[in-house]
């Protein structure tokens, strides 16, 4: 595991922000004010970001990379949620006890902007008006996260792994070619299912038209024609 160096952030960092959800819409002031202090900072593979309880020092941003968040549940490690470029994480522990809900584990390698939480959630006290912003913001995460719960239990591995892939898909219909992001083993454990059948479920999906091939590369013959595979309520 190895860790980068860090950085002040430039207009090119404050650009994405305004978009990302927690930050979109506020003004310009807002967001430099709130990420005052921040740094940007770089981690390799496998780096543990924090752990579940620990106490909540920094916030972060994922500017480019995957973030594992995760728990541990009997024993057991249960990927709670892969989070990507756009991400804030940490930022529920804010308006909380002060300390993180999941463990964080950065894949492959990932930079982030780390905000103080200390000042961030000092200056958000008199602002009751980007509060309630980035609650409403934090609420949307939330029911996605439900949702996704909701299709582990009434989805097939088939149309987990098809919905998986889809949400990687820009084109609405046509041909379409994705890579897996990281490991497969990780894309199992965050759709629920074991590595195996992972490989069922791309086999099933090849009667859709999904073609896997070499490297992590999955071939789409027709979106659309998935999109409908995913949508079915025939479980059988």
């Amino acid at each position: 595991m190895t860790e980068g160096g860090s950085q002040a952030f430039g207009k090119d960092i404050l650009f994405q922000l305004q978009f990302t959800p927690m930050f979109s819409g506020l003004k310009e002031a807002d967001i430099r004010s709130l990420t005052e202090g921040s740094r940007v900072v770089s981690f390799g593979h496998e780096h543990h970001l924090y752990a579940l309880g620990d106490k909540v020092e920094e916030v972060y941003v994922i500017l480019d990379g995957h973030v594992e968040l995760s728990v541990e549940i009997d024993g057991r490690r249960s990927v709670v949620e892969v989070a990507r470029k756009g991400t804030v994480i940490g930022d529920a522990a804010l308006f909380g006890d002060g300390k993180f809900l999941m463990t964080a584990r950065v894949l492959s390698s990932a930079s982030l902007l780390a905000i103080p939480a200390a000042s961030f959630r000092a200056k958000l006290e008199p602002r009751i008006d980007i509060i309630t912003h980035m609650l409403s913001t934090m609420s949307f995460r939330l029911r996605m996260l439900v949702r996704q719960i909701a299709e582990l239990k009434l989805k097939t591995t088939a149309q987990r792994l098809g919905s998986f892939l889809m949400s990687m898909v820009s084109a609405e219909e046509g041909a379409a070619t994705v890579r897996f992001p990281y490991d497969k083993k990780l894309v199992a454990d965050e759709l629920g299912m074991k590595p195996e059948s992972l490989s069922r479920a791309l086999s099933k999906l090849a009667k859709v038209g999904v073609d896997s091939r070499a490297d992590n590369v999955v071939v789409i013959a027709d979106v659309d024609r998935l999109r409908e595979f995913c949508a079915e309520d025939d479980m059988g």
